[in-house]
């Protein structure tokens, strides 16, 4: 007897989107030690619209990729990475490929539907994206947004994991966090 094969459930993927010097990055960071931390598993993407070398000339890699190979994935006793054209499909397609999670924090991607997290910075910018689309579900900010919306301070981390675990149902593998008793 035959067994289908299993499908994988794709995992939420929520974006972080925010002018240059923001601290979208440090927000991820902080985030992904505290979801890490709960027990859950996340993953991050990222996107940049400026041309990289990601794989150095003349090594293997390279060397396959210009020989006609799609991809090439090269793995360490401790990295995995991949090499190959951008595929089609954006942030979603590029998850497909990550081990399985519970979430993935997607950094750029500007123009793709997903729900968004705004970081914003009075110093960096005085305008909010928040206030021209509804994509953004929460804002991580130093001032009060435009609009009513999900609000955290820069140093709320345990706040905004919060929101996002009880946003996309993420189980509860970890401690959960202790919240101060409100006054």
């Amino acid at each position: 007897m035959k067994r289908a094969p299993v499908r994988r459930v794709a995992p939420p993927l929520v974006a972080f989107s925010g002018p240059s010097g923001a601290g979208k990055t440090t927000i991820l960071v902080a985030l992904l030690r505290e979801l890490s931390g709960r027990g859950l598993r996340v993953a991050a993407i990222k996107h940049s619209g400026h041309p990289h070398g990601f794989d150095v000339p003349g090594k293997d890699s390279d060397l396959l990729l210009r020989a006609g190979a799609l991809g090439v994935a090269v793995q360490g006793p401790a990295q995995l990475a991949v090499f190959g054209a951008p595929r089609r499909g954006g942030a979603r397609a590029l998850a497909r490929l990550l081990p399985p999670v519970d979430l993935v924090l997607v950094e750029g991607w500007k123009e793709e539907r997903l729900p968004r997290v705004e970081v914003h910075r009075r110093a960096v910018s005085r305008e909010f994206a928040c206030a021209r689309s509804r994509r953004f579900i929460a804002v991580v900010t130093d001032e009060p947004p435009p609009r009513s919306i999900p609000t955290f301070a820069p140093g709320d981390v345990g706040g905004l994991a919060d929101f996002l675990a009880e946003r996309f149902g993420l189980p509860a593998r970890g401690k959960p966090r202790r919240r101060p008793p409100s006054t």
